[in-house]
């Protein structure tokens, strides 16, 4: 799967999230509004799949709230992992060395496969969460979600001068008349935008508010990863 956005955490508040969600790539120039996004980031960071895992939590530790939760939200524990299978068609651990106790076939992991693989550890597969599950459990975790205007977009001036490679004097950035650049300029103007360093590149602001901290107890600020989901 191809990174779409970097998720930053900035601060995490009892029950609320506040982060940002930086375009890393022209195909997804804007922050997803649904209420969905935010609990597939949830699922995708709460069992990390090594040290660099955007997670606070141990290698294949799995918290006694995750576990009871399993028979309602089994499918959105795989968003965005890597699943480790056996030779035999068995569920491996996060190292891709030890079976998981109790055993557990690869093909009764619910979702739709979208690509598989070897790594040099393990063979894996990733799934694509059901939408109909992500909309029917979406309310019991996220209570609230919004998405902030995208911040650091490109003058349509400067673009158009970047492209036509003559640098622009202080008089034409401030000419009022040109707006900040629009998500259909984002072909144009990806060049340079990826000139920039990472801090100045389009980023949205995210709050979400979820109905127990324990949803976030994983995630601390500071932490940042890249993630592939878009909604």
């Amino acid at each position: 799967m191809t990174d779409l956005f970097t998720i930053s955490v900035d601060a995490v508040e009892g029950m609320t999230f506040r982060g940002r969600v930086h375009i890393i790539n022209p195909d997804a120039a804007s922050g997803p509004k649904g209420r969905t996004f935010p609990v597939s980031l949830i699922f995708e960071t709460w069992f990390p799949e090594d040290d660099e895992a955007p997670s606070t939590a141990e290698v294949g530790e799995e918290a006694p709230f995750v576990t009871a939760q399993r028979p309602e939200v089994e499918a959105m524990i795989y968003c965005g992992r890597k699943i480790r299978v056996s030779e035999e068609g068995y569920l491996l651990s996060y190292d891709g060395q030890a079976l998981l106790e109790p055993r557990q076939r690869a093909a009764d992991v619910p979702g739709k496969r979208r690509g598989s693989g070897y790594d040099g550890v393990s063979s894996y597969f990733t799934v694509e969460v059901p939408e109909e599950d992500l909309v029917r459990h979406a309310p019991s975790i996220v209570t609230s979600y919004e998405v902030g205007p995208l911040r650091n977009v490109p003058l349509v001036s400067e673009i158009v001068r970047y492209n036509d490679g003559a640098p622009l004097t202080e008089e034409e950035l401030a000419q009022e008349e040109f707006e900040e650049g629009e998500a259909d300029l984002y072909n144009e103007g990806w060049e340079l935008i990826t000139t920039r360093p990472f801090e100045e590149r389009p980023y949205a602001d995210i709050t979400f508010t979820v109905t127990d901290p324990r949803y976030l107890n994983h995630l601390t600020p500071g932490l940042r990863w890249r993630t592939a989901i878009w909604r």
